[in-house]
């Protein structure tokens, strides 16, 4: 049996940032991350798969 897979890969990057508070920190943060980032500065956290063809034929997951 062949199957199809779709593998959905979260990185992640740990930042230090100096702030008064916690909403302060995540907005810096965010401001952050909208920048371009190399991928590697980025780790992988979790790794997600899709079955999206067993047999040829599509597959719905979930």
């Amino acid at each position: 049996m062949e199957y199809k897979v779709r593998a959905n890969i979260v990185m992640g990057r740990e930042l230090t940032i100096e702030a008064e508070d916690l909403v302060e920190a995540l907005e810096k943060a965010r401001a952050m991350m909208a920048e371009p980032i190399p991928q590697k500065e980025l780790t992988p956290l979790r790794i997600f798969y899709d079955n999206i063809r067993e047999d040829g034929k599509e597959v719905t997951v979930g």
